[in-house]
């Protein structure tokens, strides 16, 4: 290892033979002890970037030489580094004051490119200014300011590549991916990401794969996804692999699929607070695993109301949050009250989503169809539109169908699994979305048979009760299954209950009444059509000689939609008629 023999100013040169050295198991220690040895300022910086690099012992007393040097590139370079780590600090711990600390971070390295901009232009110079561009982008992106963010960020991946810098390229893009990831840019992040995948020298390669995994599960690709984490948490360790793992367990919870045991992992240096996210959605696991009937019902409706306090929690503990966290604790918000039956509650929840940024591809979904399964119910709020929300979530579909890295498929079984009416409803209007198809499963055909999710058949009385229940009527316990067969009715509700990856979920059966009245809703004739055809295959009440005490609500329930198909009812009417007789 002649170091002597390296231009220390060329940062091609330097870089490519750093590169070399460690793939022929030089330490990073050795080389910057070597390049110590030197004793010139230039050494001096060099030993510095690499000590930083590749985080040696050796890098407090570096920083403080440099500091100390009477060289502005060896001062602005080390100003750079001390900056960025202690910005990290001020973000992780937080406090009233951390935005004032923040601003004065960036007050320094805006002094710093001014002094820079008034020396001679040389590679040296140029790594020192994307030593600042690099942290200034990070500062703006704690702000939540994505455009000067990724300015910054852009620009330092532009200068790295004018002066074909491998590592300064790597870190510069690695940042960027981290800026378009937070922005919520999900195809610009895959595709820097698989793009970094190609390079022979990668810088911070392990957030580049948490940013791809992310961007995998926005846009519905979940096993992709976890197959990416995966790899992750078998080729890291320490806090890198933690963070692979805390990312599993939130998208698991998310998804309604997992996470459900054990703690919740700890927030890391530098990141946000998460834990809440993963402790909603596992109320949310706890309670869709009940049915909506009985002392289980109770219990049922305490998860949802535990996760509405938590969202609230976090909105009132001022925690530090991004955008697409604010949507989803509104999305929580509005699907909990829906499924407690407070429709006044759960409207006001996704009025304040507001319009969710298009890449956001699971929350729009998510929102849409909790949107449009409040418009299905006999309480939706006036300005409730059924046709506006299945016409945004057409649009989320063809949009997801003309992106690379998207699954439609995966996206309707997010859907299907926390607003399963919604999926239904989809998958059985007028050119119906494909992917959804599988929710058809979960509409019940009723008459002298009744049968759900195809092969569960219930008994006559259960299967009453499921329909009005599927109908928001309120039942009170000992209306269910009276002068029937309880110990079969027990049975088929524990048919229902269904192991999804790692979490038990009560199917929730669907009434086709639901999905007519939607259907009516709209001024078309093709619309109507399929209602009618609905309502011929599926049927709207149970065939029953038993004396169920709400049989009069079923037999008005019946009546009314045939008032409805004939014309001699609109759907206003219906809803009316409807929350009378609930």
């Amino acid at each position: 290892m002649d170091v002597y023999a390296i231009d220390l100013e060329c940062s091609q040169v330097f870089q490519d033979w750093f590169i070399e050295q460690t793939e022929h198991a030089v330490t990073p220690e050795q080389l910057v002890d070597a390049l110590e040895g030197i004793g010139s300022d230039h050494a001096y910086i060099r030993a510095l970037i690499l000590s930083y690099w590749r985080s040696t012992p050796q890098y407090d007393r570096l920083l403080k030489r440099c500091l100390t040097l009477n060289n502005p590139i060896a001062n602005e370079i080390a100003k750079g580094f001390a900056v960025y780590q202690r910005s990290v600090k001020i973000m992780m711990e937080g406090g009233a004051h951390m935005h004032a600390r923040l601003a004065e971070m960036r007050g320094a390295l805006d002094f710093s490119l001014k002094r820079l901009s008034k020396l001679p232009i040389t590679d040296l110079l140029i790594e020192t200014q994307i030593g600042i561009y690099i942290p200034k982008a990070i500062l703006y992106l704690n702000e939540q300011n994505f455009e000067e963010a990724l300015q910054y960020a852009s620009q330092g991946l532009f200068l790295a590549e004018q002066i074909n810098g491998a590592v300064s390229v790597a870190r510069a893009r690695a940042t960027l991916i981290s800026c378009h990831s937070a922005a919520g840019h999900v195809e610009t992040t895959i595709a820097l990401a698989q793009d970094d995948r190609r390079q022979h020298f990668r810088y911070g390669w392990r957030f580049t794969e948490l940013a791809l995994a992310n961007s995998l599960f926005v846009l519905g690709n979940y096993s992709e996804a976890v197959s990416t984490l995966t790899d992750l948490t078998q080729r890291a360790d320490g806090v890198y692999q933690q963070r692979a793992l805390s990312l599993l367990q939130r998208k698991a919870a998310f998804w309604g699929v997992g996470g459900l045991d054990g703690d919740v992992f700890p927030t890391l240096l530098g990141e946000e607070p998460f834990g809440w996210m993963t402790e909603a959605m596992r109320e949310m696991m706890r309670a869709t695993a009940l049915p909506r009937e009985g002392k289980e019902a109770e219990e049922r409706a305490t998860h949802f109301a535990n996760a509405i306090h938590l969202c609230r929690l976090a909105e009132d503990e001022g925690l530090r949050v991004y955008q697409w966290q604010r949507i989803f604790m509104k999305w929580v918000t509005a699907t909990a009250h829906l499924a407690r039956g407070e429709f006044s509650a759960s409207a006001g929840a996704l009025e304040r989503i507001g319009d969710v940024p298009s890449e956001m591809f699971d929350l729009r979904v998510l929102s849409l169809g909790a949107g449009l399964e409040l418009a299905l119910t006999w309480a939706a709020p006036g300005n409730s539109s059924v046709a506006e929300f299945e016409a945004k979530l057409r649009l989320v579909f063809a949009e997801v169908e003309a992106l690379r890295y998207a699954s439609a498929p995966g996206l309707a079984r997010l859907l299907q699994r926390w607003h399963p009416t919604a999926a239904a409803y989809l998958a059985l209007m007028p050119e119906p979305i494909g992917a959804c198809a599988f929710a058809l499963r979960g509409v019940m055909k009723v008459g002298q048979q009744n049968v759900v999710f195809d092969d569960v058949v219930l008994p006559p009385v259960y299967a009453c009760d499921l329909v009005l229940r599927a109908l928001d009527f309120d039942l009170r316990r000992d209306f269910s299954f009276v002068q029937s067969d309880p110990g079969g009715s027990r049975r088929k509700k524990k048919e229902l209950l269904h192991q999804s990856d790692e979490v038990m979920v009560w199917r929730q059966p669907i009434s086709a009444v639901r999905i007519a009245y939607g259907l009516l809703t709209h001024r078309k004739e093709a619309y109507h059509l399929r209602a009618r055809s609905i309502i011929q295959s599926y049927g709207i009440r149970p065939s029953t000689a038993a004396l169920y005490p709400m049989i009069g609500a079923l037999e008005e329930v019946e009546r009314s939609v045939r008032a409805l198909l004939d014309g001699h009812l609109t759907t206003k009417g219906l809803a009316a008629r409807m929350l009378e007789i609930s």
